[in-house]
């Protein structure tokens, strides 16, 4: 394997760190938020709890982030494991 390769592989890690990174951030941002809502509904009165509502719909998105972050690959990482595949053999 050359070192054009061996950088190829290394930036498809970065890219993979990079995701999941954001998705933790993000994750971060959406529980702060959600328990500023939930103490905000508390403090006012703990009537119809609204805070649903963007706990679920914002978790939506999250899920949604989430699942790209861990679960599918980047087009440019199917090729990349196809030719370290081909490398290998």
């Amino acid at each position: 394997m050359d070192d054009f390769a061996r950088a190829a592989f290394r930036e498809r890690e970065a890219k993979k760190v990079i995701r999941r990174r954001a998705f933790w951030l993000h994750f971060a941002i959406w529980a702060a938020t959600n328990v500023l809502l939930v103490v905000v509904w508390a403090v006012t009165g703990a009537g119809f709890p609204w805070f649903l509502f963007p706990l679920l719909g914002w978790g939506i998105g999250l899920v949604a982030h989430g699942v790209s972050a861990y679960l599918f690959a980047d087009v440019d990482d199917v090729v990349l494991e196809r030719e370290e595949r081909r490398l290998r053999d």
